[in-house]
């Protein structure tokens, strides 16, 4: 539906465009309209299939004189728009996955060595947002993109600037993002979201797709065994862009986001695209105040039979003071206190953190024949942050906090990721055969440096502000762990009847080693040692009827050895890299507009647990968590003006093997219930205004292995208005946004992990315009 806006309706929303009173009058041609209540098309199919390649004319082109006397021949005739060449099936680059009925969601996604997917044929449970819904959600960082999947929950505290996630109840390091493929690559703690074109979420283990991450310092990862999540950046579309968003967020955060793209070329063979964003002020926590910036250049070349993508980008923060998350002292603190009201600030106010992130990545394809494609790509970051705050400790039921050795220092991350391999088609007979062969490599260098200070104590509902600044006399760390990780992985897909049934086997081979200097006076370093493992996945997708897809897999993840440090009869071993095991089944259905999907899972996770008896502790890989759950996921149209995203999920986690009394009860930090459901209404009774909604809930939570303390279940809500006009200056559209998330401004705990606790938001609003040029 194309919106029209009269004179009349352009006066009745003067009063909506508070920031628009920044608009230029520039008019730069080429910008599509494109308006928020825009229906798209259905997309249900995969990577466009290969076109007749037109090598002549092609190779004529490449004349000058030739492409001189066809312009004289043709000078007469209207001007036709350069037509893109296509990515064949076995590609990726140039085809990204289109978007499905709302525009909210993709109709496929990545799934690393099977290439691009579509939704119906993809044999796991994956979810790809979309920059539409990241703009019309005014999302600052990826953890506001993925707070709308019901199985997946932060680990940081809010307003902490980190975005540690856990995914179908395990822990996903913020260190283990992908960008373009590429894991670890992305900006180290957070990302901003204003230069992603897609969020690829693939629930479950993936070891075969994607190899092993390399996580935190390297030394211990959770190894991405619940899911993981890719990072897609924005590359040049066919239309120009040239657009301008002013933002605001309370407390009083105002910004800027700037995004420019062009096409050149004959063909339009050669894209660039700018996206850069800056934003600076107090945020909705008391007495924090928070400067982020970023800008990412994206560069491509999408020839007939090459394709290469380049980016590289930079973003930093500055954040005083940090959130952080609070340790619990199980031994005095026999029930959670109440949180805090919303909004307060219980950090020291001489904390801050400044994370810097420097990041790049490049990748090619080139079709060998229409049916071969070679790839390869490379990627480097380097992440650097100066921190210095406390980590508080809750110490009484009455909120007595106390920091045993409050820290300042500075870490560094250095991240050299790769990959190469080939991606085929060929038929034999009634089947046809998807294979793929690839090498990855990750390597990261961890430094530390770290002084501490005297003990320093107040209380969680009196904010800190006469804590005295310590000196901090004591070096308690300084370290460099260095971490490799390479695989070679190999796949097939055979299907028949045209695609109706399709059965893929693959196996990876991995291989993993750490080393570590220490270099305090005492310390205990470790040579480099590395073990390897093979890691196998199978999956089918059947089709029994048009628009229904059912699937199962068996597939596995895998965590960064482990090395029993020193106390142990042991001490010095090197575990293999644990392998987390699922078995999933599940059905979805494509409505035509709306696409729902039902999956249910078995996970285990080896974890490390210590026997013996004081004096003879021996440490070995026998324990094991275990989260069996079910999802239900809906996204797309349920009429043309209503939008729905979100499901609900139930997870059940237990520990097994632990070899104490500990055996059955529940997993730490795993709701059994999770609810997020979000919905866009356009509204008939005003044109073009469009009111968003969302419900989060999440069920309670243990705090400690042994089932004696909890976090309340708890409920937020989100509301908010979008309305698109046509500018008076250069009849381009303006939209403009505003929300409100937790609008009841409820206090609450909102996630614990492995001994910690943290802090939901408090109220929190946001604005934003939209002008294109």
């Amino acid at each position: 539906m194309v919106s029209r806006v009269t004179d009349k309706d352009v006066r009745l929303t003067i009063t909506l465009g508070v920031v628009s009173t920044l608009a230029l009058t520039l008019n730069i041609g080429g910008v599509q309209q494109a308006f928020a209540q825009t229906k798209l098309p259905d997309v249900t199919v995969d990577a466009p299939k290969p076109r007749a390649r037109q090598t002549a004319q092609r190779t004529q082109a490449t004349s000058t004189r030739a492409a001189q006397q066809r312009r004289v021949a043709t000078r007469n005739l209207p001007p036709r728009a350069p037509v893109p060449y296509m990515t064949p099936s076995t590609g990726t680059i140039g085809a990204p996955p289109s978007p499905y009925a709302g525009g909210q969601v993709a109709s496929g996604g990545g799934l690393g060595l099977l290439g691009n997917r579509s939704v119906m044929n993809t044999p796991f449970n994956q979810t790809n947002f979309t920059s539409q819904l990241m703009q019309n959600q005014q999302a600052r960082t990826i953890r506001d993109v993925l707070i709308n999947d019901p199985s997946v929950r932060t680990v940081q505290a809010a307003g902490g600037g980190a975005d540690s996630l856990f995914i179908r109840g395990f822990q996903y390091d913020s260190g283990d993002y992908a960008l373009n493929g590429l894991a670890g690559i992305a900006p180290y703690y957070s990302t901003s979201a204003n230069f992603i074109e897609r969020v690829e979420l693939l629930k479950g283990p993936g070891a075969l797709l994607n190899g092993m991450t390399v996580g935190g310092t390297g030394a211990s990862s959770g190894g991405a065994v619940g899911g993981s999540v890719n990072l897609v950046t924005k590359h040049a579309p066919d239309r120009d862009i040239t657009q301008l968003t002013t933002t605001y967020a309370s407390k009083s955060q105002f910004g800027e986001q700037m995004d420019v793209s062009r096409r050149f070329g004959e063909h339009k063979e050669w894209g660039v695209r700018f996206n850069g964003g800056y934003s600076n002020g107090d945020t909705p926590w008391n007495r924090q105040h928070d400067e982020l910036g970023n800008a990412h250049l994206a560069v491509d070349y999408h020839g007939e039979n090459v394709r290469i993508d380049a980016d590289v980008g930079y973003q930093a923060d500055n954040l005083t003071p940090p959130l952080r998350f609070f340790g619990v002292n199980t031994a005095t603190v026999t029930s959670i206190p109440a949180p805090p009201a919303a909004g307060t600030n219980f950090q020291v106010p001489w904390a801050y953190y400044v994370p810097t992130d420097f990041y790049s990545t490049i990748k090619g394809e080139v079709d060998l024949n229409d049916k071969i494609t070679a790839y390869a790509s490379f990627g480097y970051h380097d992440s650097n942050i100066n921190y210095r705050y406390p980590s508080p400790i809750l110490n009484s039921n009455a909120g007595a906090i106390a920091v045993q050795n409050p820290g300042t220092g500075s870490e560094t991350y250095t991240t050299y990721a790769g990959e190469a391999g080939f991606r085929a088609t060929a038929d034999t007979g009634p089947v046809k055969h998807v294979a793929n062969v690839g090498y990855s490599i990750t390597d990261r260098t961890y430094s530390q440096n770290l002084t501490t200070s005297a003990p320093i104590s107040w209380n969680l509902y009196t904010e800190p502000t006469n804590v005295a600044l310590p000196g901090f006399p004591t070096l308690s760390g300084s370290q460099r762990v260095g971490a490799n990780l390479w695989s070679v992985g190999v796949s097939d897909t055979m299907s028949i009847l045209n695609e109706r049934v399709q059965l893929t086997v693959g196996v990876r081979r991995q291989t993993a080693g750490t080393e570590l200097a220490n270099y305090l006076p005492n310390g205990v370093s470790r040579p480099f040692a590395d073990t390897s493992v093979w890691t196998p996945a199978y999956t089918v997708v059947v089709k029994p009827v048009e628009h229904v897809s059912l699937y199962a897999n068996y597939i596995e993840g895998l965590q960064t050895p482990v090395v029993v440090p020193t106390g142990y009869t042991n001490t010095g071993a090197v575990f293999a890299p644990g392998q987390t095991k699922q078995v999933e089944t599940g059905i979805k259905v494509d409505f035509g507009r709306i696409t729902t999907t039902v999956s249910a899972f078995d996970i285990t996770k080896p974890s490390v647990i210590t026997t013996g008896t004081v004096g003879q502790l021996t440490q070995v890989m026998n324990g094991l968590q275990r989260n069996t759950g079910a999802e239900f996921n809906v996204f797309g149209e349920l009429t043309p003006t209503l939008r729905l995203l979100g499901g609900v999920a139930y997870i059940h986690g237990v520990q097994e093997k632990t070899g104490t009394a500990n055996d059955g009860k529940r997993a730490v930090g795993v709701p059994e219930l999770t609810v997020n459901l979000g919905a866009e209404w356009d509204t008939p009774f005003v044109r073009d205004l469009t009111l968003t909604g969302r419900v989060v809930y999440t069920g309670e939570q243990y705090v400690d292995t042994a089932n004696k303390l909890s976090l309340p279940d708890w409920t937020r809500v989100d509301l908010g208005a979008r309305y698109t006009f046509t500018s008076p200056w250069n009849g381009k559209p303006i939209v403009v946004r505003a929300s409100v998330e937790n609008v009841f401004n409820k206090a609450y705990w909102a996630s614990a992990y492995s001994g910690v606790i943290t802090l939901g938001a408090p109220r929190t609003y946001l604005m934003s315009t939209t002008f294109n040029f």
